[in-house]
């Protein structure tokens, strides 16, 4: 399994769009792996994981061909995460070849509704598709697995255990401290990888929606000594926020000596 980590930034990215904080100017010096767009992924170049709003310049810059992807999942309906709107452009109006093009739009029951809200899809080349939690379907080439988020208790919000050829991933971006259930539910499962959000970096307590450094350290070491992460297991970060107060480096001198990766725009591996 390839996976393509297209953004890793926050719902502002970094630099944010309107800050100048030392960091933010900092990191437009430095660029390269401090340059983050809104977080998404594409695995195995056939299923994408959520439609930022700087979807176009992953098409401009990473060499992404959205009429290659047959299959759009969605995390949950946050604009940084979902900007529906985008999906218009697989209209007629602005396809060469609309009859050559469809679009399978996975996720929960209410980005399901939105995208009914947003887009007409009787007349897009689209269909939608609600998934339930905990409930496996087949996706492609994949397995799907949608696990409960605590990320938005106005809203249903899911990671992901993405299955093939017997190695899984779970991609896990926005979601905060799961509750005891989902944890046990987990320590079923042999994860080979885990794409894990570190939105709060240096940052304790506050919105408990994301989490910060040292809780990414303690969500691999519980499921380590449950037996869920295999020993070759990769543990990667994404989502990360200028609010969190590191600097690409300095994520590497906190993660690295606990064999956890800190990603960036445009890294891909194998799972």
């Amino acid at each position: 399994m390839q996976v393509s980590l297209l953004g890793t930034g926050a719902a502002e990215g970094i630099p944010a769009l309107f800050c100048g904080c030392p960091l933010c100017v900092e990191a437009r010096l430095l660029r390269g792996k401090d340059l983050r767009s809104r977080s998404t992924a594409v695995i195995d170049g056939v299923l994408k994981i959520d439609l930022p709003p700087d979807t176009l310049h992953h098409v401009l810059t990473q060499d992404l061909d959205l009429a290659r992807i047959p299959n759009l999942l969605f995390t949950h309906g946050h604009d940084d995460h979902a900007a529906l709107r985008e999906l218009q452009y697989t209209g007629e109006l602005f396809l060469r070849y609309p009859n050559s093009y469809h679009l399978d739009i996975h996720g929960p029951e209410n980005v399901v509704q939105d995208v009914l809200s947003s887009v007409d899809v009787g007349s897009h080349p689209i269909a939608v598709h609600a998934l339930t939690a905990w409930e496996t379907v087949r996706i492609g080439p994949h397995a799907i697995t949608p696990v409960p988020a605590m990320h938005d208790p106005e809203r249903e919000c899911f990671n992901y255990i993405i299955e093939r050829d017997g190695r899984t991933l779970l991609y896990a971006t926005d979601t905060g401290w799961y509750p005891e259930e989902t944890w046990v539910r987990l320590e079923k499962w042999s994860l080979h990888a885990i794409v894990v959000e570190c939105a709060k970096g240096l940052e304790e307590g506050g919105y408990m929606a994301h989490l910060n450094v040292n809780q990414v350290v303690a969500m691999k070491n519980r499921l380590q000594s449950s037996g869920a992460l295999t020993p070759d297991a990769r543990v990667i970060t994404t989502h990360h926020s200028h609010n969190g107060l590191l600097l690409h480096r300095e994520f590497e001198e906190r993660l690295l000596p606990h064999g956890i990766v800190p990603g960036f725009d445009g890294m891909m591996f194998e799972v």
